[in-house]
């Protein structure tokens, strides 16, 4: 309900909602980017991918170890309208149907984290090149795309604004990729609630790793990034701000670029959040001064409202689920944070 709730709130304020509601095409399409939300984490069972292969589950077996949880939480949902009570989509037309299942397919598989730098690159290529002119748009609908307008593109009283996408320009595979665009930046949303909700779930998704890391434990495998107990997990402000500065602030970052003043408040509540974790990473690191040497540290990467970790890391899954750390040896990139456990904590909380 969260990350429905939020990507909601982005199509309204960018003014995506308004401009799909014009044809019926588009409206099919906005169905299904709001019932890709609503299902895109259904099911999970508070283990990551990576625990689903190495432990030989089922749906690992069947979906040939990718993304594993997704395609899982496709086939479950999707399977629920088989039963004629429950197919909504009955009269729809035969292309309908499909365009809608496409969409949702498309953009619950745009969640699994493995997939985000590959995302966010496609992103700055195949969407942001179009920013390239300027983009002239009615002042008062350019107003009224911040408050759910119609992000029209016409000009008045020659008044230019030069700032975001004219979605009138936009081509069909470029709407697809920003509908799989927003709804991984409403997947890590959490990280842009107000301070005490956000670390409600960072306190969350910790007790979920740790569970995970008793159950590799006690199964004689090796505990997984940021799931080992007896060192520091989620709520390591060092691991949280890493997972920020990585994937967070970028993201939501681009966002903003596509559609000025549509997340103005994410953003802020944001850059507020990463502040905090960066004042407990320095405790942290001052409490760490009295300890013995060689102790593990960690750093957040994360997915689906919840940063996954990195120095080691991962990058979780799910509004509010991936995360994971471990590294020792990783050549640093930046203030101390490990240059190839990035890509590779993609893959460890999904």
């Amino acid at each position: 309900a969260d990350v429905t709730n939020r990507l909601a709130t982005m199509f309204s304020m960018s003014g995506l909602a308004d401009h799909l509601r014009e044809t019926h095409k588009g409206r099919i399409q906005l169905l299904g980017v709001v019932l890709a939300a609503a299902v895109h984490d259904y099911g999970h069972p508070g283990t990551n991918n990576a625990y689903a292969v190495k432990t030989g589950q089922l749906y690992a077996k069947i979906y040939n170890d990718q993304a594993v949880y997704e395609n899982s939480a496709l086939y479950r949902a999707l399977s629920l309208t088989d039963k004629p009570e429950l197919d909504f989509s009955a009269g729809f037309s035969q292309d309908h149907k499909r365009l809608l299942r496409v969409t949702i397919i498309d953009m619950v598989l745009s969640t699994d984290m493995s997939r985000h730098f590959d995302i966010v690159t496609m992103v700055q290529t195949k969407v942001d090149s179009i920013m390239e002119k300027p983009v002239s748009r009615q002042v008062s609908g350019f107003l009224d795309s911040r408050h759910g307008g119609n992000n029209r593109c016409e000009t008045e009283a020659n008044i230019d604004i030069e700032a975001g996408l004219c979605l009138s320009d936009v081509s069909p595979d470029q709407m697809h990729l920003i509908f799989q665009f927003a709804l991984k930046v409403a997947d890590i949303g959490h990280c842009m609630l107000p301070l005490d909700q956000h670390k409600f779930w960072v306190g969350n998704l910790e007790k979920e790793f740790f569970s995970q890391g008793d159950r590799e434990k006690e199964a004689g495998l090796p505990i997984s990034p940021l799931m080992d107990r007896t060192k520091p997990g989620p709520t390591s402000g060092g691991n949280q701000a890493g997972f920020f500065e990585v994937i967070v602030l970028p993201t939501i970052g681009l966002w903003q670029a596509l559609f000025p003043g549509s997340a103005d408040q994410l953003h802020q509540q944001a850059l507020s959040n990463l502040t905090f974790w960066k004042i407990s990473g320095h405790l942290d690191q001052q409490s760490e001064l009295q300890e013995p040497a060689g102790r593990n540290r960690s750093f957040v990467v994360k997915k689906g409202g919840m940063p996954a970790n990195v120095h080691v890391g991962t990058i979780a899954e799910g509004s509010s689920r991936k995360q994971s750390r471990n590294s020792e040896d990783d050549e640093d990139m930046g203030d101390g944070l490990p240059a190839d456990h990035i890509k590779r904590s993609l893959s460890a909380r999904d």
